[in-house]
């Protein structure tokens, strides 16, 4: 982040101005007291403050290293801040505190902006709010109280302008106006650093209040689909029963449509024969008895949404075959079956939806149309399907779509295919079908 970088630029900038500050003071300090000895000024030197001031070496050795030590600390903290708990980072503040006293002493107060950078390091790396409190607090009174004119009022002290005791009247105005531009570059650079600390936290809180307002809008938005993927669910569900029951209509009414069918026809065919020859009309009633029988068990194979019984227990032509050679047996109609395909293997779906069209079109061709021929051919035409059930019967001059025709198009329609229908000339059916070719059916 642009921000971040700007703070690191003017931390690094605060951690030099502080160096240079601390190296001027102190070697002020350090050089007048040798300057001094080596004139054999001391006794005048002395005669001007009221306490005897540390030894040069220990003025630089003390101010400096710990002045190292501190950026050291600062940094090491930085790195390791999200490692740190609450108690060990209020150590690490008291350490740093500990390292500016010790450094304001060896320079005899008379540089406190010290304090400032800790309190930017403070203010930047400490995120508990309740030590972050605490040490601003302490903070800010020790660098109101950290000035040499209020310290030495309760301890004896060698002020800055002391140590310019050596030097003339120009130079020792040259030193303390440097010494005033140093301390006011330190202020101004403290100043800008809190300035783009306040403006990054303010970016960084519209950032967060813009997130938050997008969450809020994002939860009313989910809250609005949740009502609306409820009422979906309940129009799936309401559509699923739909389906269902339509499903077991078509079933229902292909079982037991096709099973009545065969046994209306084959008792008139019984009334014709049993005063004729009662052998002839046992026959006839086995054959009725037998298409009952497998009528029920497609009616209990539709309830439990399996397949016709006929193709649970043998192939697709099979099927077809037996069940063209039952009606045949109990009806008078004669029923023609042709194909230019292999073999009539095909998916589940597509096997159901072909015995289901043929069954349809030969309850009605005898039903309703009392067709005596019923020709039935299916042909691949690249890859597609057609079946035509066309038969002699009555026809239709207009038609209208009972349960039968209707549930042959929406079965149909489920395969993506369409069903057309005549009645101009017997009754003719024409269903187009897309069809997953297998191996089988090559």
């Amino acid at each position: 982040m642009e921000s971040d970088k700007n703070l690191n630029y003017i931390n690094l900038f605060m951690i030099f101005i502080n160096f240079i500050i601390i190296v001027f003071i102190s070697q002020i300090m350090t050089t007048t007291l040798y300057k001094i000895s080596s004139a054999f000024m001391a006794r005048d030197f002395f005669d001007q403050i009221t306490v005897i001031p540390w030894k040069p070496e220990n003025i630089t050795i003390v101010s400096i290293g710990a002045y190292i030590v501190l950026v050291l600390l600062i940094t090491v903290k930085k790195k390791y801040l999200n490692f740190l708990n609450k108690w060990q980072v209020a150590a690490l503040l008291l350490c740093e505190i500990f390292l500016s006293v010790a450094i304001m002493t060896a320079l005899n107060m008379c540089y406190n902006g010290i304090m400032l950078f800790i309190i930017a390091d403070l203010v930047t790396n400490t995120k508990d709010k309740n030590n972050k409190i605490i040490f601003l607090v302490l903070m800010i009174i020790m660098y109101i109280l950290s000035v040499y004119d209020f310290i030495s009022l309760k301890i004896r002290m060698v002020s800055f302008e002391s140590f310019l005791f050596y030097y003339n009247a120009s130079m020792r105005s040259y030193l303390m106006e440097l010494k005033s531009i140093l301390n006011t570059i330190d202020i101004i650079v403290f100043i800008v650093y809190m300035i783009v600390l306040i403006q990054a936290q303010m970016r960084e809180n519209e950032k967060i209040t813009l997130l938050n307002k997008k969450l809020n809008l994002a939860n009313e938005k989910l809250g609005v689909m949740n009502v609306q993927l409820k009422d979906y669910a309940v129009k799936i569900e309401s559509m699923a029963e739909t389906r269902e029951r339509n499903r077991l209509a078509r079933e229902i009414h292909d079982t037991l449509g096709h099973a009545l069918t065969g046994i209306s026809v084959g008792i008139d065919a019984c009334l014709t024969t049993i005063d004729m020859s009662t052998e002839v009309t046992k026959k006839q009633l086995n054959v009725i008895a037998e298409v009952a029988r497998q009528g029920i068990k497609d009616v209990r194979s539709s309830v439990k949404k399996l397949r016709p019984d006929a193709l649970e227990n043998s192939s697709l032509e099979d099927a077809l075959n037996n069940m063209i050679s039952q009606i045949s047996n109990v009806a008078k109609t004669r029923i023609f079956f042709s194909t230019n395909i292999k073999s009539l293997k095909f998916g589940h779906d597509e096997e159901d939806t072909i015995y289901r069209i043929v069954q349809e079109g030969l309850t009605n061709a005898i039903r309703h149309g009392q067709a005596e021929e019923v020709y039935i051919n299916m042909t691949r035409v690249d890859k597609q399907l057609n079946i035509t059930i066309r038969d002699n019967g009555r026809g239709c001059a207009n038609i209208s779509e009972g349960f039968g025709l209707r549930h042959i198009e929406e079965r149909v329609k489920l395969l993506n295919g369409d069903a057309k229908y005549d009645g101009s000339d017997g009754f003719l059916i024409t269903v187009n079908i897309p069809i997953r070719w297998g191996d089988g059916s090559d």
